[in-house]
């Protein structure tokens, strides 16, 4: 792959390749948990994030939301990273811990609504080229395209 200037810490982009959920509150009792499910690379709206170091450490943009989610890295260094992502109307937040793994990042993360954990799952994502936002917020988040 051509991606030797950050291959080796977390810095750059990442798409999800990969999602399993492990706990959801509202689950009916027959759902199957811990079942990978593999996301088509050219998606219309992945959760793309892009990692980068700067003067005050790492900062991660997560490409899918705008200013209704506000992010906080919460600790980082060149090959992990933990973040929350917290939504300004509902005030829910995801909680993600994301460790890279060669050329993928595996992330747990924790979905809690006023002190009530909701969700809980598994994401895996691929190092990109490139991502960049291609178009205007919709429901399902702003429109992203990876190469």
């Amino acid at each position: 792959m051509a991606f030797t200037a950050h291959a080796q810490t977390i810095e750059g982009f990442w798409q999800d390749a990969a999602r399993r959920i492990l706990f959801d509150r509202a689950a009916p009792p027959s759902y199957a948990y811990g079942r990978w499910n593999t996301l088509d690379p050219q998606q219309t709206y992945p959760a793309a994030k892009h990692i980068r170091k700067s003067d005050k450490g790492f900062e991660l943009i997560d490409l899918l939301y705008d200013e209704e989610e506000v992010i906080k890295v919460v600790r980082a260094d060149d090959n992990s990273i933990e973040f929350v992502r917290t939504s300004t109307f509902t005030g829910c937040s995801m909680h993600h811990s994301c460790v890279q793994q060669v050329d993928e990042m595996l992330c747990s993360l924790e979905n809690s609504c006023r002190g009530i954990v909701d969700w809980r799952g598994e994401e895996r994502y691929v190092r990109r080229a490139s991502c960049e936002r291609d178009g205007r917020r919709q429901a399902q988040g702003i429109p992203v395209k990876c190469r």
